[in-house]
């Protein structure tokens, strides 16, 4: 929710949920939910669990969309967020650019990633003072054998400093955050070989994993949300 900047310092200390769209659903009014981002969302399985989510909590009120593009950054979502997110007057949005923001082909700053970042909020927020952001980091790339001529890793030499754009933001405007990237580091580290098979071509996790490591924690942070709106 955007939230004003009194009402955010005064609320500093709580974890910030989207939790105006389950008052609305709670409410009986329909919603629509949009995940935005690169090709982690467009094909991820999360992306398709969040939707059949919402389906199974609330029936028939919730429209869906997926509106993300394989192999796109930041500077595509600032350029298309009218067409394939604004004009479909989102209640909840999820984004997610930190990982193609992050490789070095793309010539993104980790300044321009804030600043982009900072502009699709915006715009969300000056349509509808009342819509949910939630911002994600996602895996980490390696450079696997199978897609030897990409490179997925050693072209994001920097990606935990994008992510940690995504965090700073999310503190500084209370914004819901789902930080994917220490739940994928931690099987990284311990169980490297394991890692590799969940993520076979270097950056895209598998469908089960994806369901296994991702999943888990949005549904944390909607739970929570659903909860704390049926509190309300």
């Amino acid at each position: 929710m955007c939230a004003p900047p009194r009402a955010r310092a005064a609320d500093s200390s709580k974890e910030a949920l989207p939790v105006t769209v389950f008052k609305n659903l709670q409410a009986g009014k329909k919603q629509t939910v949009i995940v935005y981002g690169t090709s982690l969302t467009i094909n991820g399985a999360w992306s398709k669990a969040v939707g059949e989510y919402f389906e199974k909590q609330f029936p028939g009120q919730v429209t869906f969309v997926n509106s993300a593009k394989a192999g796109m950054h930041s500077d595509w979502g600032v350029a298309n967020l009218q067409e394939r997110v604004l004009a479909k007057k989102p209640d909840l949005v999820f984004i997610e650019f930190s990982m193609n923001d992050a490789a070095t082909k793309n010539n993104i700053s980790l300044e321009k990633s804030q600043v982009n970042l900072d502009s699709m909020v915006k715009a969300l927020c000056t349509q509808n003072p009342q819509v949910d952001i939630v911002l994600q980091t996602m895996d980490i790339a390696w450079d696997s054998p199978r897609v030897p001529e990409k490179k997925y890793g050693s072209d994001r030499p920097n990606l935990e400093a994008y992510y940690e754009v995504y965090r700073r933001y999310a503190r500084e405007h209370n914004l819901p955050l789902v930080d994917n990237y220490p739940n994928w580091l931690k099987i990284q580290k311990e169980e490297p070989e394991r890692y590799q098979k969940m993520v076979p071509d270097g950056i895209h996790p598998s469908s089960i994993s994806s369901l296994a490591v991702t999943w888990p924690a949005i549904e944390m942070l909607l739970e929570k949300a659903r909860i704390a709106a049926a509190g309300h």
